[in-house]
């Protein structure tokens, strides 16, 4: 789950599919990475009156394979050719929004592979305090902005594109699900976290954690109800104070100073925030028994 503390920008799971058909047929240059014989492939069964989740799963991932697996030579000649047609100004109304996307991305990683996504994923953008949710094993990438990650214990991060860092494409092909669909989908609108009034909570559809925004003007105090089970919390704007009572009811009480102090509270504690003249933002992630 990605929360939004700026302007947020991202690739968040496989676009639906008749759209990237649709890429396939009018944007050369993609087309020509994929290969004609995969290209056709999957317009095919795209186009069928009643296609199989299946099928159309197995040529999704033959035309994500062919991309990610393209030789560096043909990506790059290609890739050249999409860049100077954007920067031309000739590309087609279905390119117009993709075109800044892939323009700025080859600023950041020219010539990369990872670039072609764009006719294959959703682009996801998010302003400040919107959230969204991508289910294990999904496609995902950042292009701009900053945001509050939390994610499930995991022992691996696996890589493909858009990155400096080792890539293991084949594994990454190999465990993708294939599931499609529009960006909207992946929104996730944030609720009121319990009885109180300035936190917001962003609750996935999983077990694994949730995540509290507490947003305080100056001077400002938020208590937070004992959870039953453990969390910790990361401060990302102005300065204040947490408090909350040990087991043998002593009080304890720590000035949170600056941006990127990182605190653990364990389950069933009560904690009371209180800002200070600029303020105070703190994320809480938490899981509950």
């Amino acid at each position: 789950m990605a929360v939004a503390i700026t302007k947020f920008s991202g690739f968040c799971g496989f676009l639906p599919v008749e759209k990237i058909a649709q890429f396939l047929s009018f944007v050369v240059e993609f087309d020509e990475v994929v290969g004609k014989h995969k290209s056709e492939a999957f317009r095919h069964v795209v186009s069928e009156k009643e296609p199989t989740h299946e099928s159309i799963k197995a040529c999704l991932k033959d035309v994500f394979a062919r991309v990610m697996c393209a030789p560096t030579e043909l990506v790059q000649a290609e890739l050249t050719k999409l860049v100077k047609r954007y920067e031309a100004g000739e590309e087609k109304d279905l390119e117009k929004d993709v075109k800044p996307v892939v323009l700025e991305l080859n600023k950041q990683y020219p010539g990369d592979v990872g670039i072609f996504c764009v006719f294959l994923l959703n682009v996801v953008k998010l302003e400040a305090g919107q959230a969204m949710f991508l289910c294990a094993n999904e496609p995902h990438a950042y292009i701009y902005g900053d945001i509050i990650e939390c994610m499930a214990t995991s022992d691996n991060v696996v890589r493909a594109g858009l990155t400096p860092k080792l890539r293991d494409v084949s594994t990454l092909v190999a465990m993708l699900t294939y599931n499609w669909g529009p960006a909207d989908s992946q929104i996730m609108p944030p609720t009121r976290f319990r009885s109180t009034s300035h936190t917001t909570l962003y609750d996935p559809p999983i077990d694994e954690f949730s995540v509290a925004l507490t947003d305080l003007g100056a001077e400002t105090t938020e208590v937070h109800e004992p959870i039953d089970g453990p969390s910790i919390f990361i401060v990302t704007r102005g300065d204040g104070k947490v408090k909350w009572k040990e087991s043998d009811g002593k009080e304890v009480e720590v000035n949170l100073e600056k941006a990127g102090a990182v605190f653990f509270i364990g389950a069933g504690v009560q904690v009371e925030f209180s800002s200070g003249s600029s303020g105070l933002t703190l994320y809480r992630a938490f899981v509950e028994a």
